[in-house]
């Protein structure tokens, strides 16, 4: 009697959940290191435009405004690039099979690298 099972697959980290939680945490760095001690990067710029501009006009405030709601834009765009990163990330399985036809290449850095348009490859 010969025996007939097949072999069982070899799982291996899946290295593009640890890819995407890498860009995540990069992205989350990134929005916290635009200025010294972090928040809206645009806050000296806003304190400088407080004291010059004295006059207490609608384009001064209307001006400001636009600042502080770009400067921040700014920040969180970084903050919902690192949740959306995170978010794939989780939905990510631990380990993956390496000859699975559907997501054996997301077992090796190379393969991953190979796919065009993966937004999580960071060389290294």
């Amino acid at each position: 009697m010969s025996d007939t099972t097949a072999e069982q697959p070899d799982p291996q980290p899946n290295v593009l959940k640890a890819l995407m939680a890498k860009a995540a945490s990069r992205s989350e760095a990134a929005g916290a290191n635009l200025t010294q001690g972090g928040g809206n990067p645009l806050r000296t710029a806003l304190a400088a435009l407080e004291t010059a501009w004295v006059s207490p006009s609608y384009e001064r405030r209307a001006y400001a405004e636009s600042l502080e709601g770009a400067g921040s834009a700014v920040v969180g765009a970084f903050d919902s690039q690192a949740h959306h990163a995170r978010s794939l990330a989780s939905d990510e399985p631990p380990k993956v099979d390496p000859e699975d036809p559907h997501d054996g290449w997301k077992a090796s850095e190379s393969r991953i690298a190979a796919r065009a348009g993966s937004p999580y490859y960071g060389g290294y």
